[in-house]
């Protein structure tokens, strides 16, 4: 189980099995377009998986809207076509969700889709298109925030100095920095 030694961490014990089960499901089912990418890899969205499920521990978020956080980090890069900013790769990839959810007959959901589509634009027009949406609620733009800021956090493989912490949305968060420092050192020792 990748970041095994993170999940004993006891921050990590209050959403240990929700990541293992949503970490399982993206190994075992989702099918990455760029699997040999440098910086959007499984191990990534594993990292945002965790972030995401720790923020949404800490605003004390419903297991329904965790699982969608959980289903949107598992989707999120999985159709990018390069390592660059590569627009559109959000809407490839809640497409790619949708058709995921019908073809199998799993239980598909609305927030986690405009989470997905929307994360690779700008917070205006994410939040102001999440907010047209008669099915999702004002908890819709709290998780679209915390899963920026999960993916946010992981910038640091990019490099010591990719995130800027002003453009963090969320007072957890910030609360995180250090802590996604830690986690990136410890995937790339399990990775090694």
């Amino acid at each position: 189980m990748f970041l095994a030694n993170i999940l004993d961490d006891p921050v990590c014990q209050p959403i240990k099995k929700t990541y293992e089960r949503w970490y399982k499901f993206m190994e075992e089912t989702i099918e990455f377009w760029l699997p040999d990418s440098e910086w959007h890899t499984k191990a990534h969205c594993a990292r945002v998986l965790l972030l995401s499920l720790l923020i949404g521990h800490q605003k004390d978020l419903s297991d329904e809207e965790k699982d969608a956080l959980g289903m949107a980090a598992v989707f999120h890069d999985s159709r990018r076509l390069d390592d660059g900013i590569d627009k559109g790769h959000g809407s490839r990839a809640a497409e790619y969700y949708k058709d995921y959810c019908r073809e199998y007959d799993l239980p598909y959901d609305e927030q986690a889709y405009y989470i997905t589509y929307y994360h690779d634009q700008d917070d205006s027009l994410g939040l102001s298109e999440i907010a047209k949406s008669l099915i999702i609620s004002e908890r819709g733009m709290l998780l679209y925030q915390i899963f920026k800021d999960a993916d946010g956090l992981d910038r640091f493989r990019l490099g010591p100095d990719a995130l800027d912490v002003n453009f963090l949305r969320t007072e957890e968060a910030h609360g995180l920095v250090e802590f996604a420092k830690y986690l990136l050192q410890k995937s790339s020792e399990t990775n090694s």
